[in-house]
C-alpha cells in the first residue's frame, strides 16, 4: 500500500510517499481502508521535532484522526464489522493498550496511508450526514472543545466565552460547541477574512482581528466591564497576559495548546482576586462516555467540521506546510 511516512524530523519535505506492506490485523483488530484523515497541530510538532510523545518512533506514519471502511478483521473479531463505515477514536485503552497514552497515529501507525490496523474497540459509527473528510476532521478538535467547555468549564446558557484562534480546527469547533451550549461567543483571529467566516459561517457573536484591535477592549465593551466567564485558549504564550485581563470574576480558563509559546507571564494577584480557575486539558484522557458525548453533538447535527482543503495522500507534506503557514480556516484533510 501507499503511505506518507518520514524517517527523520525536519521540514514538511521529510514526508515521502512510500510503498509499505499492508498491515495485518492482529487479534482484536480490524483492517480499515482509510477514506480520509485530518491533519492536527500535534502531527506537525512531531514531524518537525518540536515535540515528542510516548511510543512515537521513526519511521513514522502520522494521522490520528481518520475515517474509513472496515475491509477485514483479525482473530476474535466478528466478521459483521466488515463493510462498516467508521471513525476511529485514536486512544487505545484496556488490555490492548501499550501504556497510558497509546495513540493510533502516534504510538502506532496512523491514517496517512491507504490502510491501517486498529483495535475494534476504537471504532465508532460515522455520522451519516458527514462527508468522509468531515468525519475524519471531528475527533481531536471537537472532543477537545467538548471536554474543555462542557465537561470542565461547564459553560451555561447566557455566559460569555472567549475563543482564541477562530480559524484553527480547535477554534472553529469551540465556537460551535459554545454556541450549542447557549453562550455568547467573542473570538479572535489574525485576519478580517477569518473574522468574517467566524461570524458568518460559525455564528460567532463578536469577532476581533487581534493584529489590529485590542481584544481586551472588545471584551470590556461586550461584557460591560465584567470580563468573560470562560476562555478557550489554544494559543497561550505572549497572549496570556492580555487573556488574563479579559477574564472575569470566578472565570474558567481552559488551556489546550501553546502555539504562541510555552512560557507566559501572569500576575498572581489577578488570579487570586478574580478567583480564576486555570485548567490545562489533554483530550486523549477522555473516557469512553466522554468521547461518546462529544460524538453525540455530531449525530444530533449540532456541529459540523469546516474543511479548508483536502489534499491527496501524495501531497501530505503540502498539507503540513499549509498548517504551518496558517493559511486555512477549519481543518485540513488528507485523502488516499
Amino acid at each position: 500500500m501507499k503511505a506518507a511516512r518520514y524517517h527523520q524530523t525536519g521540514q514538511p519535505d521529510v514526508i515521502k510517499l512510500e510503498d509499505v506492506p499492508d498491515p495485518v490485523p492482529q487479534a482484536g483488530e480490524v483492517l480499515l481502508r482509510v477514506k480520509a484523515a485530518a491533519v492536527n497541530r500535534l502531527d506537525v510538532f512531531l514531524r518537525s521535532g518540536a515535540a515528542t510523545m510516548p511510543g512515537w518512533a521513526m519511521p513514522h506514519i502520522g494521522g490520528f484522526d481518520m475515517a474509513g471502511v472496515v475491509e477485514a478483521v483479525g482473530p476474535g473479531v466478528d466478521a459483521k464489522h466488515i463493510g462498516r463505515e467508521c471513525v476511529v477514536n485514536a486512544r487505545v485503552t484496556g488490555p490492548a493498550a501499550k501504556g497510558k497514552l497509546d495513540i493510533i497515529g502516534i504510538a502506532r501507525p496512523g491514517g496517512f496511508a491507504e490502510r491501517v490496523a486498529v483495535p475494534v474497540q476504537c471504532l465508532a459509527p460515522k455520522p451519516a450526514h458527514y462527508t468522509w473528510e468531515e468525519a475524519a476532521a471531528f475527533g481531536c478538535v471537537y472532543l477537545t472543545a467538548y471536554y474543555g467547555l462542557i465537561l470542565h468549564a461547564r459553560v451555561k446558557p447566557g455566559e460569555v466565552v472567549l475563543v482564541h484562534a477562530a480559524g484553527s480546527g480547535a477554534g472553529t469547533a469551540a465556537i460551535q460547541v459554545a454556541k450549542a451550549a447557549g453562550a455568547t461567543v467573542i473570538t479572535t483571529a489574525g485576519s478580517d477574512e477569518k473574522c468574517a467566516k467566524a461570524r458568518d459561517v460559525l455564528g460567532a457573536d463578536h469577532t476581533v482581528n487581534y493584529k489590529t484591535t485590542d481584544f481586551t477592549k472588545v471584551v470590556q465593551e461586550v461584557t460591560g466591564g465584567r470580563g468573560v466567564d470562560v476562555c478557550f485558549d489554544p494559543v497561550w504564550g505572549e497572549s496570556a497576559t492580555k487573556t488574563q485581563e479579559a477574564l472575569g470574576f470566578r472565570s474558567r480558563w481552559i488551556v489546550l495548546g501553546m502555539v504562541g509559546g510555552q512560557n507566559a507571564s501572569l500576575a498572581a494577584a489577578t488570579l487570586l482576586f478574580k478567583e480564576i480557575t486555570l485548567r490545562g486539558i489533554v483530550e486523549f484522557y477522555s473516557d469512553e462516555a466522554e468521547i461518546a458525548g462529544a460524538w453525540s453533538l455530531a449525530h444530533k447535527k449540532l456541529v459540523k467540521p469546516i474543511i479548508s482543503k483536502a489534499w491527496p495522500l501524495a501531497q501530505t507534506a503540502e498539507a503540513h506546510r499549509q498548517m504551518e503557514q496558517g493559511d486555512f480556516f477549519g481543518k485540513i484533510a488528507v485523502v488516499p
